[in-house]
């Protein structure tokens, strides 16, 4: 018997448009982890300062910033204050910003799959944190055409 793995619903910060860069990739994990166990729309108003606090989603930049910034990140204007998620937010740029330079960026991390959906998702979930399945298949949905290219 077959089953269908489980997909949650989702806001996408970038529209229609697929991923075209490193920070896009990032966002779109940034989004399925602050959606996870969240009402997407919560995420929505929220995400102009949840983009400010973290630097517009600049993969790079974000990366270096050591766990101890959780504080400041805490108190931005417009962060949904949820500790978990904001940490695996900041651990989340670090492992990510790995992935990019081993594969020559974030999205030929993405391409190594082979629009291979559910091996992204076992793979995202052996490192992301604060975030599961059903939030990851959202994460890789998000992605967009870029799985394809």
């Amino acid at each position: 018997m077959h089953v269908t793995p489980r997909i949650v619903e989702g806001w996408n910060p970038l529209g229609e448009r697929p991923a075209a860069n490193d920070d896009d990739v990032f966002e779109l994990l940034t989004a399925a982890v602050f959606q996870a166990r969240f009402r997407p729309a919560v995420v929505r108003v929220r995400w102009p300062g949840i983009r400010h606090a973290f630097a517009g989603f600049h993969l790079a930049t974000v990366a270096t910033w050591p766990d101890e910034r959780l504080a400041a990140l805490m108190d931005a204007e417009g962060m949904i204050r949820n500790e978990k998620k904001i940490r695996a937010t900041l651990r989340n740029a670090r492992d990510l910003q790995a992935r990019s330079r081993q594969c020559g960026g974030a999205l030929a991390y993405v391409h190594a799959f082979g629009g291979d959906e559910e091996a992204l998702v076992r793979d995202a979930d052996t490192w992301a944190h604060y975030i599961g399945a059903p939030s990851i298949r959202w994460f890789v949905r998000a992605l967009g055409d870029t799985r394809r290219r």
